[in-house]
């Protein structure tokens, strides 16, 4: 069995740093590798900005679980 994770709101960023941590990345290079699938140019800070003050978007998440190889999953309570 796969491992699930919960994505609440309250939890995004610390989620996000521990997945990225399991694929053995850093911040760095997930959003170097974000940016080269999804040819953008957007900045690191850019993004620990968004985590940290809970205003990432959901195709913006919809990006980080692409690289980092995840599904979204969505099931009623």
């Amino acid at each position: 069995m796969k491992p699930e994770y919960i994505l609440e709101k309250t939890n995004v960023r610390a989620l996000i740093k521990s997945l990225t941590l399991l694929e053995n990345k850093t911040l760095t290079r997930l959003k170097v590798d974000i940016n080269h699938k999804f040819n953008k140019t957007d900045s690191l800070e850019n993004l620990t900005n968004k985590l940290r003050n809970g205003t990432v978007r959901v195709n913006e998440l919809l990006e980080i679980f692409e690289v980092l190889g995840y599904d979204v999953l969505v099931r009623k309570k």
